[in-house]
């Protein structure tokens, strides 16, 4: 009877040790995937800024092509702004040389990419890598008011078709008679953009399912 009684009470004991080891293995499986997702979250944020970092020379190269150095000559722009080096406007109270060389209009160009790169930070802190380069090529382009102004920044907010707006500015204001005129390289800038834009969809994807 003695044994029957110790059986019966051990029994129970094992019950509760084995639910509590197989509670201990639960609590450690969802741990370990916890740690996984932030361990994924972690490397896709680096590949992120891995792709932002690899891509950020291209940007500066690909201005450099679209604007063009005019021999470091001021000159007005399409849009009646007196310009020099690889696009940069000359704001009241600048002076320059008659001719600036290559690499002051560098140095220009850097300098202003650098405040449309702050500006995409400040609007759109929510974005990364490639995406947030083209918006900071969208900014140095076109000014920031303009795309404050845009179709494109309220298609980042409410994940609107970003495509379509980035097709819209392939047009110049001629500013001799308002008129908007339509701009083959304006058009190419705007492919480039959406490009760019689309660079790192498969991390983003990625970022999306482990956050």
């Amino acid at each position: 009877m003695k044994k029957l009684i110790t059986s019966l009470v051990a029994v129970p004991l094992l019950l509760i040790t084995a639910n509590s080891n197989v509670a201990m293995s639960e609590v450690n499986v969802e741990s370990n995937y916890n740690e996984s997702f932030k361990s994924s979250s972690f490397d896709i944020d680096n590949s992120l800024i891995c792709s932002e970092s690899k891509n950020y020379e291209g940007v500066i190269d690909y201005i450099k092509s679209h604007e063009g150095y005019a021999n470091g000559k001021a000159y007005i722009c399409v849009s009646g702004k007196l310009t020099i080096g690889y696009g940069h406007v000359i704001r009241k109270g600048e002076n320059f040389a008659p001719q600036i060389s290559k690499k002051t209009a560098d140095s220009l160009l850097r300098e202003d990419f650098k405040r449309a790169y702050a500006l995409t930070e400040r609007f759109t802190p929510f974005l990364k890598g490639s995406k947030k380069l083209a918006i900071a090529h969208f900014i140095y382009s076109k000014g920031i008011g303009a795309f404050l102004r845009s179709g494109l920044r309220q298609a980042i907010k409410n994940n609107g078709d970003v495509d379509e707006e980035f097709a819209k500015w392939c047009y110049y204001t001629d500013y001799k008679t308002g008129n908007k005129v339509y701009s083959k390289v304006a058009a190419g800038i705007q492919r480039w953009e959406t490009k760019m834009w689309h660079t790192d969809d498969e991390l983003y994807s990625q970022a999306r399912y482990a956050r």
